[in-house]
C-alpha cells in the first residue's frame, strides 16, 4: 500500500512540543514539512514537528494514526541535526519513529540501547548550517518524495536518505501491546503447503526473488540504521565468501558462492537466521517445574542427561535440574498433530540464558553471573531459515541428522564406506577438491548415513605430511546426494585454506579431554598430529560412487514430495520415524523482521538424537538408548558418557 496523493494544499503542521528558544529556522522548517507531506498526499495535522526524542508522544502519535489509519510524517530536531520521518503508512512494513530511534542506538550500541525512552541528548537551538540543510532537504523531498518507511537525515554534512526497517524491538509500533501472552496456550499448528522449486525439492519458490543480484542490499544494508549495517568481502577465503553484520543477530552471517553477489545474499539470510536465537517477543513461561506443565510439556529428560563426573567438573556450565527445578519454557508445536507442546527455553532458542536475559524492555542482568548458566548448554543445530515454516522446518531437519549422523558415526569409530571423487559430476565441488590438494590435504568424503536414510556426508581432510595442522572435519546433508557434498567440502576447503595456527594449541587436551571447554577447542585438539589415530579410524572402509553410496536420491524424494515442500518435510519426518524417532516439536523463531521478508525460522526440538554440543562437561549423552544401541557390537560398546570429544568445527 502506498499513500494516496491528493492535490497540492496548505498543510497544517502541528507543533507537538514546545520550540527552544533561538530556532531559527523554524519558518524555513515549516514550509519544508508542508512540502513533504503534499508530496506524500498527507492531510492536514499529519506532519508532527518535535524538538528532541519523546517515546510517550510518539507512542500516542502513533496510536492516533493507526486508529485512524492514516499515514503521518513524524519530524525531529536533534540540534545539529532533523530527521523527517520515516514515513509511516498503514497496511505496509514501512518503520516509524521509533524503528528509527531504536535501530539508530542498536547500531552503534549506544548504552542507551536499553533504556529507549530516554532521550540521547538534550534539545538545544539548532547549529546555523542547518537552515541551508533544510533548503537541500526540500529540493530532494521535491525531486523525490519519501516513500513509505524512507527518512530523511539533514545536518551540518548534508541530507541523506535512509530506508527505515520496521523491528521487533520497537517501542512503538511492536511493543509490549503487540507480544503475545506467553501463559495462553497458542493454536493447533497449520503448516503451510508451497510448491518447491524445480531446481531444489526441499526449497520454495517464495525465496528466490531475494536472492536475486542486489535485491536484499538495497533493502536491509544501511551503515547508520541498518539492520544489516554492512557486508564484507573476506580475500583470503579461497571463493567468494562475504560476512554481514547485523546487531540483532548473534554472530556475523556468512555466504559462500562463486560470486559474491550470491554470497552476499547468503550471508545476510544467515544473519536473520541467526537473529532468531532468542525468544524476542516474550513468549517465555518462567520459573515452572516439569511436573506442573507435563500434560503439556516434552519430558527434558528425554533430551539427553549428564553424568555426575560431568556436573561436578570445574569447567561444567550444567545447572543440574530435577522434574522439580524452576525452568523456562517456550511454545512449540508437534509436528505430528499440531499440538502446542511446551519445551525448555534453552533447547527452543540456542541464546537463551537465565542470568541474561536478552531483552530491551527491561531485562534482569546479573553481573556477576558464574558459567552455571543453564540446564542444557545447546547449539545452534536445528535452526534453520525457509520462505515459510514448513521449509524452515525441512531444513531443521536435515541439519540435525547430518549433526546426529557425523555423531553416531564419531562414536562408533568404525571405518565408513568412501566415495569415489571420479563418480562426483558437480564442478564445484571438483573445484573445492582441487583447492584442497593443493593445500596438500588428501579429501575423503564418508558416506555417514547410520539410521536416518537421507543422504550424510562426512568430509575430511587429512595433512599428507604429518604435520600441523593434522585433519580437519565438515559434514553436509541434503535430499540431492551431490549438494551434501558440496555443502560439506564449501566449509572443509576454507578451513583448508586457513593461515598457520599455533601448533602449541590443544596439547593439554591430548591427554585430558576435560580441558575441551568450547567449540575452538574440538578444532585445536584435532589439528594435533597426535590425535590423527582417532579420527582415522572411520577410513577404510569400501569405496563406492556417489550413486551406490546413495541410490536412487533425490528421485526418492522427489517422488514422494508430489512437487511440494510439505510433501519433501512428511518424507523426511518418515525418516526419522523409521529411525525411532517419531516425536518432533516445531519451535517457531520467527519475528516480525522475518516475515516482512517473507521468510520463517524454526527449531526442531527431537528426543532422542544426538545433540551437537561444544566441551566435555556439556556433552549431553548420557540417558540416550539409540546411541547405546549403536555402540553394541563396537570397541565402544563398555565405554560410558562422556565420550572422546569430537571433532566438528
Amino acid at each position: 500500500m502506498t499513500a494516496t496523493r491528493t492535490p497540492a494544499a496548505p498543510v497544517a503542521v502541528s507543533r507537538e512540543t514546545s520550540t527552544p528558544a533561538g530556532l531559527a529556522t523554524l519558518p524555513d522548517l515549516v514550509g519544508l514539512l508542508g512540502a513533504s507531506a503534499r508530496a506524500a498526499g498527507l492531510d492536514a495535522g499529519s506532519v508532527v514537528l518535535h524538538t528532541g526524542w519523546d517515546l510517550g508522544r510518539e507512542r500516542e502519535l502513533y496510536r492516533r494514526a493507526l486508529a485512524d489509519g492514516r499515514p503521518y510524517l513524524s519530524v525531529r530536531v536533534l540540534g545539529d541535526e532533523a530527521q523527517v520521518g520515516p514515513l509511516w503508512v498503514p497496511g505496509t512494513d514501512s518503520g516509524c519513529p521509533g524503528c528509527a530511534e531504536t535501530r539508530s542506538r542498536i547500531a552503534v550500541d549506544h548504552p542507551l540501547a536499553d533504556r529507549i525512552e530516554q532521550p540521547l541528548r538534550g534539545a538545544r537551538p539548532p547549529r546555523p548550517f542547518l537552515a541551508e540543510a533544510l533548503a537541500a532537504a526540500l529540493d530532494a523531498l521535491t525531486a523525490h518524495p519519501l516513500a513509505p518507511g524512507e527518512l530523511l537525515a539533514v545536518g551540518g554534512s548534508g541530507v541523506s536518505r535512509h530506508r527505515v526497517v520496521r523491528t521487533f524491538n520497537c517501542p512503538v509500533c511492536a511493543g509490549p501491546a503487540t507480544a503475545p501472552d506467553p501463559s495462553a496456550r497458542p493454536p493447533r499448528l497449520v503448516l503451510d503447503d508451497p510448491a518447491a522449486s524445480p531446481d531444489d525439492p526441499v526449497r520454495g519458490t517464495g525465496g528466490d526473488a531475494l536472492l536475486a543480484p542486489g535485491v536484499l542490499r538495497r533493502r536491509l544494508v544501511d551503515p547508520r540504521f541498518g539492520p544489516v549495517l554492512q557486508v564484507m568481502r573476506d580475500l583470503d577465503a579461497p571463493y567468494a565468501m562475504s560476512n554481514a553484520v547485523l546487531p540483532e543477530s548473534p554472530a556475523y552471517g556468512y555466504g559462500r558462492a562463486l560470486t559474491f553477489d550470491r554470497a552476499e545474499s547468503v550471508a545476510v539470510l544467515e544473519a536473520y537466521e541467526r537473529m532468531g536465537s532468542f525468544p524476542h517477543h516474550g513468549q517465555v513461561l518462567t520459573g515452572l517445574p516439569y511436573r506442573d506443565v507435563a500434560d503439556r510439556a516434552l519430558d527434558p529428560v528425554t533430551l539427553g542427561t549428564y553424568t555426575e563426573e560431568q556436573l561436578a567438573h570445574p569447567l561444567s556450565r550444567v545447572i543440574p535440574s530435577t522434574p522439580d527445578t524452576p525452568l523456562d519454557w517456550v511454545w512449540g508445536h508437534d509436528l505430528a498433530t499440531g499440538e502446542p507442546t511446551l519445551v525448555p527455553a534453552e533447547i527452543g532458542f540456542y541464546r537463551y540464558e537465565y542470568l541474561h536475559r536478552h531483552d530491551r524492555h527491561g531485562a534482569r542482568r546479573d553481573q556477576h553471573a558464574d558459567r552455571r548458566r543453564s540446564h542444557f548448554p545447546d547449539s545452534s543445530s536445528g535452526c534453520a531459515l525457509g520462505s515459510g515454516l514448513t521449509e524452515a522446518a525441512l531444513h531443521s531437519l536435515l541439519e540435525l541428522a547430518e549433526r546426529d549422523a557425523f555423531l553416531l558415526s564419531w562414536h562408533r569409530a568404525q571405518p565408513l564406506p568412501a566415495i569415489d571423487p571420479a563418480s562426483l559430476a558437480d564442478p564445484v565441488s571438483r573445484r573445492l577438491l582441487d583447492t584442497i590438494d593443493i593445500h596438500g590435504y588428501d579429501a575423503h568424503l564418508l558416506v555417514a548415513t547410520q539410521d536416518i536414510d537421507i543422504p550424510l556426508v562426512w568430509a575430511m581432510a587429512v595433512n599428507r605430511t604429518g604435520g600441523h595442522p593434522a585433519s580437519w572435519s565438515a559434514a553436509g546433508s541434503g535430499a540431492d546426494p551431490e549438494s551434501a557434498v558440496r555443502a560439506a567440502l564449501w566449509e572443509l576447503t576454507q578451513m583448508c585454506t586457513r593461515p598457520p595456527a599455533d601448533p602449541e594449541a590443544g596439547a593439554a587436551m591430548v591427554t585430558d579431554p576435560w580441558q575441551v571447554d568450547v567449540l575452538e577447542d574440538h578444532v585445536d585438539l584435532y589439528n594435533r598430529p597426535e590425535t590423527l589415530p582417532r579420527v582415522t579410524a572411520v577410513l577404510g572402509g569400501p569405496r563406492v560412487t556417489l550413486q551406490e553410496a546413495f541410490p536412487d536420491w533425490p528421485d526418492r524424494l522427489l517422488r514422494a514430495a508430489g512437487g511440494t515442500v510439505r510433501g519433501a518435510l512428511d518424507f523426511v519426518r518418515a525418516r526419522f520415524a523409521d529411525a525411532g524417532l517419531d516425536r518432533i516439536v516445531l519451535v517457531d523463531q520467527s519475528t516480525r523482521d522475518h516475515a516482512d521478508l517473507g521468510l520463517a525460522v524454526a527449531k526442531a526440538v527431537v528426543p532422542g538424537i544426538l545433540p551437537m554440543c561444544f566441551g566435555h562437561a556439556q556433552q549431553r549423552l548420557a540417558g540416550l538408548p539409540r546411541l547405546a544401541a549403536a555402540l553394541r557390537g563396537t570397541p565402544q560398546e563398555h565405554r560410558s558418557a562422556p565420550y572422546d570429544p569430537h571433532p566438528f568445527p
